[in-house]
Order: C-alpha cells, then structure tokens, then sequence
C-alpha cells in the first residue's frame, strides 16, 4: 500500500512540472505571435513602399509620355512650318502643367530680322534675369531658384535663352531636366531654321534685285547710247543725199565708218553685258541655212571686193536645208568670224564652208592672212584683249567679238577652236549641235513691203529728243510725209483724242508718260490703228514688253530711212 504523504508529493510534482510546461509553451507562443506580428508590418511596411513606388513610376510615366508627345508635335509643326509666335508661346502654355513646371520663359534674340525675337512667358508672372555664371556654360540650375537656364546656341552663337522653374523632388529632377534640355534643342533647330531661311529669302531677294538693276542699267545704257547714235548715223544717211564736193564726201564717208565702228562696239559692249548677266536668251526656231549662207555672202562681197579678195562661201551638197536654232545668234558668229578675216587678210582669199557631220553644224573660216602665233592664240578668247594690243596697232575693235562667238558657241552647246602660224593665215572652225526641223517645206515668213504708196498717210510721232525728232521728220519728207511730232505719251494721248492717224511712231521712254503707258491707254480705249515702237531696246524682254503693251511692230533706234520706208509699207497697206 502506497503511502498517501509520498502520493500528494508525487502529485504536486506533477503539477509543477505541467505548470513549468504551459509557462514554457505560453513564453514560446508568446515569442512566436510577436515574430509573427513584426514580420506581418515589415509586411506591410513594404506593401505601402511598393505602391507609392509604382505610384512614383506611373506619374513619372506619364509625365515622360506628355512632354515626349509634345515634342514629337512641335517638332513636326516647326519642321512643316515656320515657328511663329503664335506657336512659340503654345508650347510654353503646353510645358506649365502646374505640377512640376511651374513657368517658363524664352528670349529670342533679334538676328537677320527674323519676325519672331523677343520675349514670351508663361506661368505666373515671375522676373526672370539669367544669372552670370550662364555665361560661362551652356547650360545652369539655379537650386536656390528652382530653375534650370538653357543657351540657346548655334554655328552663328547664342541666339536666344530657355528658362524653366521646375518643383520636384530631386529623384524627378534628371529626367525632367533632360526633356526641358530637348525642348531647348528644339528651339534651337526652330530658330536656326527661320534665320537660315531668312538668309536665303535675303539672298534670293538681294539677286533678284541686283538682276534687276542689271537689266535696268542695260536697257538705259541701251537707250542713252543707240538714241544719240541714231540721230549720227540718221544724219549722215540724209546728208548722203545732198549736193556735196570731194572734201565733204571724203568727210561724210569718215563720219559713216566712225558711227558703223561705234554702232559694232555698242553692240558688243552690250552682248558681251547680257551674256555675263545671264540675260542673253536664245530663241530657237526653223531657219533655212542655205539661205543664211546666201545672205552671209551678200553682206561681204562688197566688202571683200574692195580689198579685191578671193572670197565665197561654199555649203556642202548634204547639209541639210532646214535647222531648228537662234538664226540671229548663229549669223552673228558667223558675221564675226567673217568679217575678222577680211579685216585681218590684206591679200589672197577668204573662205567659208559649211558641211554637217556628226549631228553638227560644222562651220569654217579660212584666209590668207597675217596669222596668229601659236604664242598669242591664247588671248583671242579673252574679254578686252587682243593679239596686238599696243598704240601701234592697226585694226580697230574692243577684243570682244571672238569672246562673244565663244560664249554663243558654248550656249548653244558648241564649241569654237582656231588654227594658225604668224604669216600663214588662220582658220575658224565652229561646231554647233542642231536639230533638224521636220518641216520639210518650211518657208522663212518674212514680211516684204509692196509697192504701195504711203505719201497719202498721215503719221504721228511720239519722241521726245529733239535730234531723232528732226531726224524721222527729214526722214519722212524724203517720202513727201508731214508727220505731226509730240514729245511725251500724255500729248499723244491729247491729240488722239481730237485728231485721227493712220500710224503711230511711239518712242518707249519719255518724260511725263512713256511710251509702254501711252499705248496702254490708246488700247483700253479701242484704239485699233497701227502703233510702232521706236525704241533702242535689244533683249527679248523688252521686245516682249513691246507686245505686251499693244504695239504692233518695232523700229530699232538707230534706223535707216530705207527700214522707216520699209516698216510704213508694210502697216500702210493695213489700212482700210
């Protein structure tokens, strides 16, 4: 039997001992619910963090999203359009998102006078005065000011500032400044591109006009110098017909061959002048060359017979009959290499050919003369130079005529070479690609005056110079016509209001209304008789401004009675 003192005490061990056990197990639950509590915040310690992160990410997603749009756009809008300050100020309006741009301000500096300088800002009325250290560095952040100065700068130097008051944290702060420093390139380009395109209107402008002037200095060095030579050579025409004695017909031939040299040196001054301006068009159309060598022959064997030269021009059986090129242009290379030749050749022969070969009109002159050496041949090309250029020389001339044959030559395509020794003689070769024309039975439309009588007319005459005006007056009584003169296109117009003609002789620039305007007028007012131009213009655009304004012919300044006679034939027989 168990002793019940020694059971009781075994019992109460028990107990301790479950005691001690649940105490033990308590201290450990204990243990266990606070790691469990401490990792659950740590939990969601770094839930929060991750979402304000993504928070973070997708504002500034978005943010990156709006401005790399927006500079796509504006982009596009500058690179299809001009910037206009219009547009500048947009953009500056687009950056203000109140969130993190809280202003920004651009200063375009005025250059080539580009219409979009100045100042523009945005965002709350802020100063905005660059600090000095930007000066020294393209770009600067001002952290005291929140704001971040850019120079706006290309190959011409600074051209203009950006400013931008950025509010952010300064995790934010890089990216965001990074898209306002491409926003500054964008100015950049902007700006460059107006300047750049500026310069080139400037350019095209400054050429247009400066091709303006040249043509307006050639039409009035044209006028001032064929007017003066008109009434010369006009002179000297009528005096022709008077009673004179040795000496005064010795005087008169001088007074002729004086104004026939300066009549050729005007037009070479002038050619060789609209050649170098670029104003020297070539009008292509069918010619008959077996005519031109009919005809080139007929202007020098006059001439070649008085030196009593061998001379002829000879085209070969295959040349073909029609051409499609500028026949005046063409004569006028050949008029000069011709006439060097005879000038040049005291002696023998001078001969011409022309033969086609290779798709080219092929054109030779060849003469006896004094020869070029091979030495000198290099200036024959050369504008104002000649072979013998001392006091000594005895052939007159400016060296232009072989300088324009070349320029011609090249025009055309063509090219031009010469061969020849001192004491040998020379020979002009030119080569000229043509067209040939598809007009087999092409006839030159060349208007012939009849035999009309023309005393019956009665002539106005609008010239304000009173030598032309004695002149065409002398001029047109030789054919017993007593023209009525006025000497502006206001006077014209008075007197045609009152008084009826049968032709018109209108002289292009005077005082008080030109020529161009008269005739404007007389047309708007259904003047329908005959109205000829007296003008010393030469160039296709003034010929053309002829047309344009109504008249019906020209009469190039300076004029022979026998082109007078000829023109009031032609437009006589108009009349009803």
């Amino acid at each position: 039997m168990i002793d019940p003192e020694k059971h009781i005490a075994l019992l109460k061990q028990k107990l301790e001992r479950e005691h001690a056990s649940r105490l033990a197990a308590e201290k450990l639950l204990e243990a266990k619910s606070h790691e469990l509590y401490n990792a659950n915040q740590m939990l969601n310690d770094s839930y929060e963090k991750l979402q304000m992160q993504a928070k973070f990410d997708s504002e500034l997603l978005t943010y990156q999203n709006k401005m790399e749009n927006l500079l796509l756009r504006y982009a596009r809008l500058f690179l299809k359009h001009s910037a206009t300050r219009e547009s500048i100020q947009q953009l500056l309006d687009s950056l203000v998102d109140g969130h993190y741009i809280s202003g920004c301000h651009i200063t375009i500096y005025p250059a080539d006078n580009i219409n979009i300088s100045g100042s523009y800002s945005s965002g709350r009325l802020q100063q905005w005065e660059p600090p000095e250290e930007l000066e020294s560095t393209n770009s600067l952040w001002d952290k005291s000011g929140h704001t971040l100065w850019i120079n706006i700068i290309n190959n011409r130097g600074k051209i203009g500032v950006l400013a931008v008051r950025i509010i952010c944290t300064d995790d934010r702060l890089p990216a965001i400044q990074k898209h306002m420093a491409l926003f500054g390139e964008l100015f950049r380009s902007a700006i460059g591109r107006q300047i750049t395109f500026n310069q080139a209107i400037d350019a095209k402008k400054r050429a247009e006009d400066s091709e303006q002037s040249t043509r307006d200095f050639l039409a009035m060095i044209n006028h001032e110098l064929r007017t003066p030579l008109n009434g010369l050579l006009g002179a000297a025409e009528l005096l022709q017909d008077t009673p004179l004695d040795n000496d005064q017909q010795k005087l008169l031939t001088t007074l002729n061959h004086s104004g026939e040299l300066l009549r050729a040196i005007i037009n070479d001054l002038l050619d060789y002048s609209k050649i170098n301006a670029g104003m020297l068009e070539l009008i292509e159309k069918p010619f008959d060359c077996h005519l031109l060598a009919v005809k080139l022959e007929d202007i020098f064997t006059h001439r070649s017979h008085e030196k009593r030269l061998d001379f002829n021009i000879y085209y070969s059986n295959d040349l073909p009959k029609i051409f499609i090129g500028d026949e005046d242009r063409i004569k006028q290379i050949f008029v000069n290499l011709i006439s060097n030749a005879i000038k040049f050749t005291p002696a023998g022969f001078v001969h011409a050919k022309l033969w086609w070969q290779n798709k080219h009109l092929q054109f030779t002159v060849k003469d006896s003369g004094c020869g070029i050496d091979h030495s000198d041949q290099h200036k024959l090309f050369k504008p104002f130079s000649q072979v013998d250029n001392t006091s000594k020389r005895s052939h007159e001339g400016t060296g232009l005529g072989l300088v324009i044959c070349k320029q011609l030559c090249e025009q055309m395509g063509g090219s031009i070479r010469v061969e020849s020794s001192l004491g040998r003689g020379a020979c002009f070769n030119v080569s000229l690609p043509l067209a040939i024309s598809d007009h087999a039975h092409f006839n030159a439309k060349v208007r012939k005056p009849n035999k009309t009588p023309i005393k019956h007319l009665k002539v106005l005459v609008v010239e304000d110079l009173k030598t032309n005006q004695m002149i065409i007056k002398l001029m047109l009584n030789k054919v017993q016509i007593e023209p009525t003169i006025v000497d502006n296109g206001q006077k014209a117009l008075d007197i045609l209001n009152i008084e009826s003609f049968d032709v018109v002789f209108m002289d292009c620039r005077m005082p008080i209304m030109d020529g161009y305007t008269a005739t404007k007028e007389l047309r708007k007012q259904d003047y329908s008789k005959p109205i000829i131009a007296l003008t010393a213009g030469t160039t296709s655009a003034e010929r053309e401004a002829c047309i344009q304004a109504g008249m019906n012919d020209i009469l190039c300044k300076p004029y022979l009675a026998s082109e007078l006679h000829d023109i009031l034939t032609i437009w006589g027989c108009e009349i009803k």
